[in-house]
């Protein structure tokens, strides 16, 4: 064992245990299991195989679980809406001021939509999230048809034929 690896404080291993016991979200259950083993005396590369992980994720899970103790396990940091433009009641807000000026009989494009949402940020928003606050509200891209559907596909080329050029 290295010496300058930290040890893992008393009663390490019975308090996993006791959180694996309970209702753990699966990414918690994971982290508690890498720490569990690790402290239980198996090697990173052992516990990396045996959770189907990476070296450097159950060295990072120690690591964190030593600076940061139990709290580290139990929050999950991931998903959400970390790189938000708008918060959602702030989103929903300015689509439905939008969706008003749309009943009204305004034309909204998704350059309107870009427009407001730059000015309520007071930066600039990339097009594909403006897309994606688009389809958040159940949004969509109208566009004409090509063809009318009731339209009849032989009388149309009869009438390219016989039309002058």
């Amino acid at each position: 064992m290295d010496p300058r690896a930290k040890p893992f404080p008393a009663g390490t291993i019975e308090r996993m245990e006791e959180l694996l016991g309970g209702e753990l979200p699966v990414r918690s259950r994971e982290w508690v299991q890498c720490v569990r083993l690790l402290a239980m005396g198996r090697t990173a590369p052992d516990v990396a195989e045996i959770l189907g992980c990476g070296l450097t994720t159950v060295e990072r899970h120690k690591r964190r679980f030593l600076a940061e103790g139990e709290d580290y396990l139990l929050v999950n940091r991931l998903g959400g809406r970390r790189n938000e433009v708008l918060s959602v009641r702030e989103e929903a807000e300015l689509m439905a001021a939008l969706h008003a000026s749309a009943v009204d009989g305004e034309i909204v494009t998704a350059a309107k939509v870009r427009q407001a949402l730059e000015a309520k940020a007071g930066r600039r928003v990339a097009t594909k999230t403006v897309y994606r606050v688009m389809e958040r509200s159940k949004w969509r891209k109208v566009m004409p048809r090509p063809t009318h559907p009731d339209g009849d596909p032989e009388r149309r080329a009869a009438f390219k034929e016989t039309s002058p050029a």
